[in-house]
């Protein structure tokens, strides 16, 4: 099967900021992928899906990064984990998925972009994060909704 296009690659914090990303070939390995960006940061916890299970690999970033990487386990596995610790790793992986969701619809969705050079495509990327960025800032930092630009108490 052939892909084209880019896979945005994202590392975020628990609160949605993102850390870093990487554009990569679409046709680039998750893994391989992945790697490029978690070279930048060291000794986090990063919560990932079920496409880097491999206990290899996750040993090597360990050993290279010091990145200890959780994933869900598929049902056919061996070694289960506790279910309490899947159901927390799952409700923090809809977290996750929803920073995928808002930074790809924010200004305009990623799918759909017009661009037809890479450096046209990384600039709109580029300003996507950052304005997904400053929009979380806005809210925890001063209470304003960027979307009514309400102001709302601080807890």
């Amino acid at each position: 099967m052939n892909y084209f296009g880019y896979k945005l690659v994202l590392v975020s914090t628990l609160n949605g900021i993102p850390l870093v990303y990487s554009l990569v070939p679409a046709t680039t390995d998750e893994p391989l992928a992945v790697e490029s960006v978690l070279d930048s940061v060291r000794g986090c916890r990063i919560l990932a899906d079920k496409g880097f299970i491999g206990g290899e690999w996750q040993s090597d970033i360990a050993k290279t990064t010091g990145n200890q990487i959780f994933t869900p386990k598929r049902a056919n596995q061996l070694q289960q984990q506790p279910k309490a610790f899947e159901g927390l790793l799952n409700r923090l992986r809809q977290g996750v998925e929803g920073v995928f969701h808002e930074v790809q619809n924010t200004g305009g969705n990623l799918e759909r972009l017009l661009r037809k050079k890479v450096g046209g495509i990384c600039v709109h990327v580029a300003a996507k994060i950052a304005s997904y960025t400053l929009g979380i800032f806005l809210r925890l930092r001063f209470g304003i909704d960027v979307l009514t630009f309400e102001q709302h108490p601080l807890a």
